[in-house]
């Protein structure tokens, strides 16, 4: 395996990628090489070694940048230079990776769930359509869930997983206003883009609700890791515009719903920190359409307290919490079973 030392060398290495995936599409159809992915990765952390990815080794800064960093590995098994981490915005990094997506979706997952202080970036559906406003990007393809999995009777769960690539409109007749109706009363979870210039595609690209985005082709290294950039720039904003609102008015982020949940279910979902939230909370306060918890938040400790009703609830992220825990709540469960999902703050929307 080449040596990766620098930003030079890196910027290469995806340039070389992407340069073989376009000529195995042309002469097979299909591309082989594993396609480059991007992380976008919330941190109230520094960079140390209390923050390696375990299995990968230690980072390495590459030369020529103060803020990017690339693993070491232990030994070639453990694939040293499949990862590269850009820290250069304090509270947005960005992971790179080329390995396959399954090992590199787990070790990524392991590597945030048990280091405090890293969390996902999680994009809300204002974000993830992003690139619709933006010159020579066009939307192909979008992904819609609701999994119901707060409903106790497994008789009455009603599932609902969609993803479209929009040529499918035409060959059935009707699948467009199928789309839109779910896009109004379910979660998205992923849009899947391109970027045309000069008539061929420069970038193709899926970006997924947890902060993640795949590179299916790609032309050019530079305009592939400016547009990531600017998705971890927009991100970085939408948290510090929400932590600056809510040291103002110290008030509660409310996340209105679109499906009715089950209070009963989303206690046992929180209680003793179980479920994807990350959340330990326990109940001060039961009512038949209102519940009251108050506990911590797992990515930081930090305290929170939180009221939820049938279709809305109000977060109260008290002191110097890290806010990123709104939009994670808003995010999960839209997707298991509060469908399309909100979040305002003083009657201004957030993370939008």
């Amino acid at each position: 395996m080449v040596k990766i030392g620098s930003l030079s060398d890196m910027k290469s290495l995806f340039q070389a990628g992407f340069e073989d995936n376009e000529e195995t599409l042309s002469k097979y159809g299909e591309s082989r090489t594993t396609q480059l992915k991007a992380y976008l990765i919330e941190s109230n952390c520094k960079i140390s070694d209390q923050i390696n990815i375990e299995g990968y080794g230690s980072w390495k800064k590459l030369e020529g940048s103060q803020n990017w960093y690339v693993n070491l590995g232990t030994s070639y098994d453990n694939m040293p230079g499949s990862f590269f981490l850009d820290t250069t915005r304090s509270r947005v990094w960005v992971l790179y990776s080329l390995i396959d997506a399954g090992i590199s979706d787990s070790a990524v997952l392991k590597w945030i769930s048990g280091t405090n202080g890293l969390d996902r970036c999680w994009l809300s559906r204002n974000q993830l359509l992003y690139y619709k406003k933006k010159e020579n990007w066009h939307e192909k393809g979008i992904g819609i869930k609701f999994s119901d999995g707060l409903t106790h009777d497994e008789e009455d769960v009603g599932n609902f997983s969609l993803k479209a690539w929009y040529g499918a409109r035409r060959k059935l007749p009707g699948l467009v206003d199928v789309i839109e109706k779910a896009k109004e009363n379910f979660a998205i979870y992923s849009a899947r883009w391109q970027k045309i210039n000069d008539g061929s595609v420069s970038i193709s690209a899926e970006w997924y609700s947890n902060g993640k985005v795949t590179i299916n082709r790609a032309l050019d290294v530079d305009e592939v890791m400016l547009s990531v950039t600017e998705m971890a720039n927009i991100y970085e904003d939408a948290i510090n515009d929400a932590t600056e609102v809510r040291n103002k008015k110290m008030g509660a982020f409310e996340l209105n719903f679109k499906q009715n949940i089950d209070l009963d279910a989303f206690k046992d979902t929180v209680s003793m920190g179980r479920g994807t939230m990350n959340l330990w909370l326990v109940e001060t306060e039961s009512e038949k359409d209102f519940r009251r918890f108050k506990g911590v938040d797992l990515h930081t400790w930090d305290r929170i307290l939180i009221d939820v009703g049938e279709d809305y609830a109000y977060l109260t992220i008290p002191g110097k919490g890290c806010v990123n825990a709104a939009p994670r709540i808003a995010t999960l469960q839209g997707e298991d079973n509060g469908g399309k999902t909100s979040i305002y703050f003083d009657g201004i929307e957030m993370f939008a």
